[in-house]
């Protein structure tokens, strides 16, 4: 667990798979300079490049938000139990994340608001669970907040939706329980949350991502989901994922997203790096780097 304090609002991690060993940086970030990265050793290493395997540390985790009113979790991960063939990683996982939510203080009964990012896989899994045979709302207080950008593209009933293996099954057990409970709310771009929070549309890793921008009491932090899954894009905000849809806008918004990081001093908390999760931004020339918090 890593608890911090914004103004405020307290903020947790409760984290379902840690990658230590790390992802290749030639399928994580693909078209990444290796000799930047060496320049940047001391930067990296360990913090967010394994030293024996070389690979790109990652975590999977969900970030726990808690206002004086609200409990709010951002992204789900994989979820236990699931179908996922085609992703090794996730597929018949039966990991103990809601005893670590619980550890942070959290019931899913104490849940008022998930937040998926994105769709994949990785973000919405705990959505729902496995009961009597039928997935189900895994909180079932909640209200689901969903990118309709997003909900559409991954929709079948939709002329153009996306097709992705990694995907397999995503959207029948972990979207559309949520939907037929009743617990759905989607949103069109820029949306405010509560007094403190603003969702943001930020395309490219999928059409429909979205951030979430929170202020208290002057201090700043940004919840980016994938639109960063390694601090080294942050050297160079062109590197886009091997996951992006559109590795151009992607790339487009990664910038835009540091400039309000360095801007705000905002913390910026995406949905997998690895401990301590979270880093500050700073202007490095035309480009930027970062401080691990």
């Amino acid at each position: 667990m890593s608890k911090r304090m914004l103004g405020d609002i307290a903020i947790d991690v409760a984290i379902e798979v840690p990658v230590d060993d790390g992802f290749p940086p030639e399928l994580l970030v693909p078209n990444h300079d290796p000799a930047l990265l060496e320049a940047n050793k001391s930067l990296i290493e360990p913090f967010c490049r394994n030293p024996v395997t070389g690979g790109l540390k990652l975590s999977i985790h969900t970030w726990i938000v808690k206002t004086r009113n609200q409990v709010i979790l951002i992204d789900t991960c994989n979820g236990n139990h699931k179908e996922r063939p085609s992703f090794e990683l996730a597929h018949h996982l039966n990991t103990p994340y809601l005893e670590r939510l619980a550890a942070a203080g959290v019931r899913p009964e104490d849940v008022d608001i998930v937040m998926c990012t994105h769709l994949h896989v990785d973000h919405c899994g705990w959505n729902t669970q496995l009961k009597n045979g039928k997935w189900v709302p895994t909180f079932p207080k909640a209200k689901y907040i969903f990118s309709k950008q997003e909900f559409d593209m991954w929709n079948p009933a939709e002329a153009d939706h996306v097709e992705l293996e990694i995907n397999q099954n995503v959207f029948e057990d972990s979207v559309l329980p949520v939907v037929e409970a009743g617990q759905a709310e989607m949103v069109h771009g820029d949306h405010a949350l509560n007094d403190n929070m603003l969702i943001k549309l930020a395309p490219g890793h999928t059409r429909g991502s979205i951030v979430l921008e929170v202020e208290s009491k002057g201090q700043h932090a940004l919840f980016a989901g994938d639109t960063l899954h390694s601090p080294i894009q942050i050297l160079r905000p062109e590197w886009s994922s091997g996951f992006c849809l559109d590795p151009v806008q992607s790339g487009q918004t990664r910038r835009k997203l540091m400039e309000h990081c360095v801007e705000k001093n905002a913390l910026l908390m995406p949905a997998h790096f690895p401990p301590p999760h979270a880093v500050r931004v700073k202007r490095d020339g035309d480009n930027f780097t970062f401080v691990p918090e």
